[in-house]
């Protein structure tokens, strides 16, 4: 899989003699090229450190498996035959460690067997939908089984399998109910509609109980999704209410929509990922007010995100590994680049991008 090595490499040469780096659409080929980059015998390396030019022997599933879907998005967006092929070859090195239920008829994911997570079977069904599975249809059903088979009656999605721990909470659910709706979308099955309809109000209970940043992304693409369905008054005004939140912890002095302090790093990309359908929401609404401050909040956002893409001003090149290229650094000071940070980069740009916010 090392192949594309110098494929790569000379597409770097062309990006940088054409003179194009600076703007978003350059930053997304580029961090695609990083994933390209670091593949590894089965499918990528979890984590790279530059500085030494090495990669890590540790793996973090969850995030690979969010990678890959991300990869298989910018194959679409990039129009790059590398990056299906990429993204194929991972989606082939997970299916291997698909799993069926046979007493409760669903599928999960049993890439860590002491750890089966939820958000494994949310990224298996938002991967299907993107790859070419001759079983797609049945694999995608058999997984969305196995996640309304965690939900309570009381809308909860219990997020392991097979296991009494609720950590998570903050990610696995707003993923699973994503792949949910992004599954109703293709099916028009009503199952996948009720779930997630009787999910909203147990989760606008626990946020509002314990509001905070990690929650609100995954949410906010997932409620999107619902509101397009329902067309909800309660849904766009909880949108709205986590993500006005979501204004307010990166305000300064005060000032609502002003600047904004995004010096907690790369997470900006997933934050920014749920201001964009935010955004979008408020767009089709018309609510000027909060697509004027939204639309500054991505801007200033992904600026400070491509701020943390390789090469920085101030680093010289010929101290980093030919594979950092590309590559998002977690913070201003950082010397790794991991999976899920050139995931979140590229999927906040790319929506970004599509919604004509940055070029």
């Amino acid at each position: 899989m090392r192949k594309t090595f110098l494929a790569s490499i000379l597409l770097i040469s062309t990006l940088i003699l054409s003179g194009c780096q600076g703007s978003a659409y350059s930053a997304i080929e580029e961090g695609a090229e990083w994933f390209l980059l670091n593949q590894d015998e089965n499918f990528i390396y979890y984590e790279y450190s530059a500085r030494d030019d090495k990669w890590s022997d540790s793996h973090h599933s969850m995030r690979e498996m969010g990678a890959l879907w991300s990869i298989n998005l910018a194959a679409n967006f990039l129009e790059d035959e590398r990056l299906f092929d990429l993204g194929q070859s991972g989606y082939d090195y997970f299916k291997e460690s698909f799993i069926y239920d046979l007493d409760n008829d669903f599928y999960f994911v049993n890439i860590t067997p002491h750890k089966i997570k939820l958000g494994y079977s949310a990224f298996a069904i938002l991967t299907l939908l993107e790859v070419k599975d001759e079983n797609k249809d049945y694999l995608l059903e058999k997984f969305a089984n196995g996640i309304i088979h965690q939900q309570e009656d009381s809308g909860e999605l219990l997020t392991f399998f097979y296991d009494d721990r609720d950590t998570g909470v903050d990610y696995y659910p707003g993923e699973a109910l994503l792949a949910l709706m992004s599954l109703y979308e293709y099916t028009g099955n009503e199952d996948y509609l009720n779930a997630v309809q009787k999910a909203f109000p147990y989760y606008v209970d626990y946020w509002r109980d314990e509001p905070n940043t990690a929650f609100v992304p995954w949410q906010t693409q997932a409620y999107y999704k619902l509101y397009q369905s329902t067309e909800s008054e309660e849904v766009a005004d909880f949108i709205f209410e986590m993500n006005d939140y979501m204004i307010k912890e990166h305000a300064e002095f005060d000032e609502v929509c002003g600047n904004f302090d995004f010096s907690s790093g790369i997470v900006t990309a997933v934050y920014v990922e749920g201001i964009n359908h935010a955004y979008m929401l408020a767009d089709e609404l018309e609510d000027k007010d909060r697509k004027h401050c939204y639309k500054k909040f991505i801007k200033q956002g992904l600026g400070a995100v491509m701020d943390l893409q390789f090469p920085l001003d101030d680093q010289d090149e010929d101290d980093y590994g030919d594979a950092a290229f590309g590559g998002f650094f977690g913070s201003e000071t950082g010397t790794k680049m991991r999976v899920d940070r050139n995931q979140h980069a590229l999927m906040a740009l790319m929506k970004a991008t599509e919604l004509g916010l940055v070029n």
